[in-house]
């Protein structure tokens, strides 16, 4: 049997500022990876959604019929012509390629484009219309995908990762492409039920090692276990972005019993909603996690600086957590990572071990902070290019852009040129910087840092700044959500 395996991948940041040197963000311009054809062939080893798709093409002995994959950086809503331009290459290599018994993709699920609200259910739509309604369509989701009727309609199975940080994007993929492998052959007819709860889960409760979302990955595992049952996911959404396809979903697909599907579908949106205040959580400012922090005794104390993830869209230059180390004298301590292109040229210019002058951070927008003055030693300098060793992107080749690592007075800061997130230690590393010395880690991420940073922590804390991802709902400007969401209202209701 011939399975096709591609994806196109984007996760949409409504509220992020646009890049200052582009009037327009198109896929090519915020893409981190870009394969076409016989290129998905190397892949399979790495953990990503494509490399288990492709890994478990493999295992299962059908033939591999690849397409493209393109996987880009979260950003504001790319184009129209960006995106019909990547949906038109998808479809000719599909097209090529055609008869197919079967289409495998990964899509985050929270992708927008000018105009157009849900491009994941675009993406699938045009899928189902070329190769029919009898071919099986089956994609994996980021688990922080906004799910629409429209995908539901054009997919035969959805599946979504299930931990936060995404170390199970490679295994959920595989577990897709056995459903698949099973499909083709006609062991199994998958039927699928999807619901839709009012429903904005807060991120810091989202992090799978811990309870309340170490319960829902439990009930998703007793859910897998029952008779009939193929595959269970919750799909908990991505927030900052305006449109009606935002809120939580859950999944559950079962053999050839629809009847069953929606029972257990039911039951699942019905557990979720129930506990719907344990998914949210109260604004946390740094200095009151520092108490905290300080009360516990364990370091390092991380305090991850959600609303300027980087990984989320945001800028990644508040300055907030930085005036913090250097005001109160806590070090050693280390910012993870300020992007700053402008300092990070400044500091390669002048070399290693030369004294600069530097205003850092705070240039994107006022309400990120102003800049910070300081004095540092440039202590290490990178071209950005490094692998990660961690377990949720090991093997996968990470490209920060000129960088620098920069020291005032045993305040650390990491400074980079392009959007990323910290994700393992590999990059700190590769620049010189232990940050298993260090008492105290700002880092601006939500969850995917604590994949490397978790096994050296002391003590970790999401807390809320002054940045571009507010964290509290009722703070963002929604108007298009077309229906009243929990917790913004709390007395709304939902039936199954």
């Amino acid at each position: 049997m011939r399975i096709a395996v591609g994806g196109i991948e984007h996760e949409t940041c409504g509220f992020a500022a646009p890049s200052p040197t582009a009037e327009v963000t198109t896929l090519m311009s915020v893409a981190r990876t870009l394969k076409y054809g016989e290129e998905l062939r190397s892949l399979g080893d790495a953990n990503t959604i494509v490399d288990g798709l492709v890994r478990g093409v493999r295992e299962s002995g059908h033939e591999l019929v690849p397409l493209l994959w393109i996987d880009a950086n979260t950003s504001p809503p790319v184009s129209r012509e960006s995106l019909e331009s990547a949906i038109e290459d998808l479809l000719d290599r599909l097209r090529q390629s055609l008869p197919v018994d079967g289409v495998l993709l990964s899509l985050h699920g929270a992708f927008a484009a000018e105009g157009v609200d849900d491009a994941d259910g675009e993406v699938l739509s045009r899928v189902r219309e070329l190769v029919g309604p009898q071919v099986p369509v089956m994609a994996v989701h980021d688990l922080h995908c906004n799910i629409s009727p429209v995908m539901e309609q054009a997919a035969t199975v959805m599946v979504v990762e299930r931990t936060y940080p995404h170390i199970d994007m490679a295994e959920r993929a595989r577990h897709a492409a056995q459903i698949m492998a099973r499909t083709v052959t006609g062991q199994i007819r998958p039927t699928m039920a999807v619901r839709y709860l009012p429903l904005l889960w807060s991120a810091a409760r989202m992090i799978d090692a811990e309870p309340p979302m170490s319960d829902a990955v439990r009930k998703l595992r007793e859910l897998d276990q029952r008779p009939g049952v193929l595959s269970a996911s919750i799909g908990v959404g991505y927030q900052w972005i305006d449109n009606p396809t935002v809120g939580t979903s859950v999944i559950v697909v079962t053999d050839n019993d629809d009847a069953l599907a929606r029972s257990y579908a039911d039951e699942l949106a019905e557990w979720v909603w129930e506990r719907r205040s344990q998914w949210q959580r109260d604004p946390l400012t740094p200095e009151s996690a520092l108490a905290q922090g300080e009360q516990l005794g364990r370091f390092p104390i991380i305090l991850a600086e959600q609303g300027d993830n980087t990984g989320g869209g945001a800028a990644g230059d508040a300055t907030e957590l930085l005036r913090l180390l250097i005001e109160q004298k806590l070090v050693p301590s280390a910012v993870l990572y300020m992007v700053d292109p402008d300092v990070a040229a400044q500091a390669i210019s002048a070399g290693v071990g030369a004294e600069i002058d530097i205003l850092i951070g705070g240039k994107s927008q006022p309400l990120v902070g102003p800049p910070v003055p300081m004095r540092v030693r440039v202590r290490g300098i990178s071209d950005g290019r490094f692998i990660y060793d961690g377990p949720m992107w090991a093997g996968v080749v990470g490209e920060m852009g000129p960088s620098a690592w920069l020291e005032q007075d045993g305040v650390h800061v990491v400074v980079i040129s392009d959007r990323h997130q910290p994700i393992d230690l590999a990059f700190c590393r590769s620049l010189g910087l232990d940050c298993r010395q260090m008492r105290y880690l700002a880092i601006k991420s939500t969850g995917h840092f604590r994949s490397g940073f978790a096994p050296i922590a002391g003590s970790i804390f999401n807390v809320d700044t002054a940045s571009t991802l507010s964290h509290d709902f009722r703070r963002l400007p929604y108007t298009r959500l077309g229906r009243k969401m929990y917790p913004i209202d709390p007395n709304v209701e939902w039936n199954p």
